[in-house]
């Protein structure tokens, strides 16, 4: 199973998760591959990362991939990918139909009509870093970065009139009202049923645009939330097409410096996580992906931040079924001025931030935008050139969300105030205490410090999140004396982090660094991080619990979150 749900009745979509043709092409960027017939010698799954197959594990390069579509003649289709990585280019009979350079955001490529019954498609993912062709992506990363097909591939046929987009507005959750709009390909009867219900459905009209809109009544209306995530599922149709959203009941918003979900306050006590499992890198198996939301759950918590790309839509399916609150964020990590600076990196970034918001605006479960991931958010002169057009489109089109990113500049962040939440990246007792004799001491008075610069910039009625903290624990390294990257140490500095913030009602809730281990940069990043991992998780790659699973587990689970 590919999603949680079917997102169309009528419209055939055919899933492309299979063994597609392939060849490798070590060291070659996808505009150097030769033009010349491939010899497609090899078979490889999809999805799935080429990098972290054996054939070419750790290998840096282009990948080719290969498959034939059957297609009626004389009719459109619409190859949708879940995320093609890093940089791709999709060929359909020989003619250069798209150009992404994001990848993990999701984009469709729609296929022309031809008298062809069988269309020849060829997918190029290179993975090569190259900071003047996809300024996105930098080697220096502190995640290891795949390439391929990562995630699912779909067809849609599509018939000669048909749906381009249905996005539900779903805030009044308790008098039931929504309004259900979107684009078709021409003017149109719109038809409107809510599923599950007694409810006759609506028709509406479609403008010569295509534009239309829709309002609709839900009887004795259900809200969701983390507790009771109850959702519903209205069908779009025009002519013969037709498209299932699933959607919520719910709104955020924040008053002074708390979170108000549904009209009641909230704090936010989760983890950071990565798309990541051993032997498939961040095609991580749609089961393991229920599993690491039924661990989080049961640790306690209500809340996962997307660190730091956009999401897998199965792991979105997932958080909306199961009740689990999401901040989902733009590539980004330590992107620095020079990246602000350069046109192509804005316009990838802008491109990307569009793509994840379009993709993942009908999902209850995600509360919050974010990008920028701890970018230099101090320097006035550059900083802006992003964030302001991000912003500004996020305001506008984002949806009932809140927007922040997460700072390591701290008392030096400029933007604070521009922000929904004020969420910092942080690392207290871990990096540059080496030498303390009390380390874990050093905890509460560098969160309560930066409570009081808060204050201090007149932002103390804002809401504040610790986005980030924690330490490493290798697993199984159990020591006596609980130093540095024992499994003890780590948990005696989670168990001061959760007990402070649960006990200081001022901070608006912790997200800890990180859900599991994962792989990071290898080599030049290997010395700092043994294994070649960023081993701060509080389970291991293989979800197996660390001795601080428990008491951040005991500690969660005191505030009755879930």
């Amino acid at each position: 199973m590919n999603k949680a749900f079917p997102r169309h009745v009528s419209r055939q979509v055919e899933p492309l998760d299979e063994l597609w043709d392939f060849r490798f092409f070590e060291k070659t960027a996808l505009e150097a591959v030769p033009s010349a017939p491939i010899d497609f010698s090899a078979k490889i799954v999809v999805p799935g990362a080429f990098d972290a197959m054996p054939d070419y594990l750790g290998k840096r390069g282009t990948g080719v991939y290969r498959r034939t579509l059957q297609i009626e003649p004389g009719t459109e289709a619409l190859l949708e990918f879940e995320a093609a990585s890093m940089t791709s280019r999709v060929v359909v009979d020989g003619v250069t139909l798209k150009e992404h350079f994001c990848g993990y955001a999701p984009f469709t490529v729609k296929l022309p009509a031809s008298n062809k019954p069988r269309r020849d498609l060829l997918v190029y993912c290179d993975n090569l870093f190259d900071a003047a062709r996809t300024p996105m992506h930098e080697h220096y990363f502190d995640f290891y970065q795949f390439g391929g097909l990562i995630r699912p591939v779909w067809l849609h046929h599509l018939p000669t009139n048909h749906l381009l987009e249905v996005k539900v507005d779903a805030t009044d959750y308790s008098g039931g009202r929504i309004t259900i709009h979107g684009r078709a390909s021409a003017a149109g009867e719109i038809g409107v049923a809510l599923l599950d219900s007694a409810l006759p459905p609506l028709t509406a009209e479609s403008n010569a645009d295509g534009v239309f809109s829709v309002n609709l009544q839900i009887p004795n209306p259900h809200a969701w939330s983390p507790k009771h995530p109850h959702l519903y599922r209205v069908r779009v149709t025009f002519g013969a097409d037709d498209q299932v959203v699933r959607f919520g009941l719910r709104e955020i918003k924040t008053d002074g410096q708390k979170l108000v979900l549904n009209g009641e306050p909230i704090r936010l006590f989760g983890y950071n996580r990565h798309e990541y499992f051993p032997n498939f890198g961040p095609s991580t198996p749609y089961a393991q992906m229920a599993n690491d939301v039924q661990l989080l759950k049961d640790c306690g918590c209500n809340f996962v931040r997307g660190s730091h790309y956009p999401q897998d839509q199965r792991f979105l399916d997932l958080c909306d079924e199961l009740g689990l609150l999401v901040w989902e964020e733009n590539l980004g990590w330590q992107q620095y001025s020079p990246h602000m600076e350069n046109p192509r990196y804005r316009e990838h970034h802008q491109a990307a931030l569009e793509e994840m918001v379009e993709r993942s605006y009908n999902h209850p479960c995600v509360i919050m935008w974010g990008f920028l991931n701890e970018g230099p958010s101090e320097a006035h002169e550059t900083f802006h050139l992003v964030f302001d057009p991000s912003m500004a489109y996020l305001r506008a089109r984002g949806g009932n969300r809140l927007v922040t990113y997460g700072s390591n500049r701290l008392e030096r962040d400029a933007y604070f105030a521009k922000v929904d939440i004020v969420s910092i990246n942080c690392y207290p007792a871990w990096y540059g205490c080496e030498d303390h004799p009390e380390p874990l001491s050093l905890i509460g008075p560098f969160i309560d410090g930066f409570i009081a610069h808060l204050d201090a910039i007149g932002l103390g009625d804002k809401p504040f999140l610790i986005s980030e903290i924690g330490c490493e624990g290798l697993y199984g390294w159990r020591d006596q004396q609980r130093d540095f990257h024992s499994e003890d140490y780590q948990h005696d500095y989670l168990t001061t982090v959760c007990r402070h913030v649960m006990d200081t009602p001022r901070i608006l809730g912790v997200c800890l660094w990180h859900f599991s281990d994962a792989r990071t940069k290898s080599k030049g990043r290997a010395l700092g991080r043994p294994r070649a991992f960023n081993n701060k998780g509080t389970f291991d790659e293989y979800r197996r619990p660390k001795l601080a699973r428990d008491s951040v587990r005991s500690i969660f689970r005191e505030a009755d979150l879930t």
